[in-house]
């Protein structure tokens, strides 16, 4: 999965410098298309079409790095600063996943609650 994920983002970064129509785009102009392929998404999965889910999973994907690297060109964070952040929420919100724990259901449930309230009051 490594080499797909490389040849993705350099695809990506290729197209943002190259492709015409995608180095005008600003994050508030693309973020249409990323809404747009999330209602695809759920649409396949809706109806039961789950070839095309495929392809309308690797579009939500394609539009979700097209918007970091935009916000990257902008100079807001690198790229990879999502996934970072992602990992470190689910680390923190999952941790059983890092201990070897076993947890019931209704214990994912509440470790997520918990962990989520923890962090949302942190910012307010």
């Amino acid at each position: 999965m490594e080499k797909e994920i490389d040849k993705f983002v350099e695809l990506a970064r290729k197209t943002l410098a190259e492709c015409p129509w995608a180095n005008t785009q600003t994050v508030k102009t693309y973020v249409q298309q990323l809404a747009s392929e999330s209602d695809e998404v759920v649409a396949a999965v809706n109806n039961g079409d789950y070839e095309n889910l495929k392809e309308e999973l690797g579009d939500l994907l394609w539009d979700t790095l097209m918007v970091a690297l935009i916000a990257e060109k902008e100079g807001w964070f690198a790229s990879k600063e999502p996934l970072k952040a992602l990992v470190d929420k689910m680390r923190r919100r999952k941790p059983f996943l890092f201990t070897g724990q076993k947890v019931t259901l209704e214990e994912a449930e509440r470790m997520w609650s918990e962990a989520k309230a923890k962090e949302k009051g942190k910012q307010k």
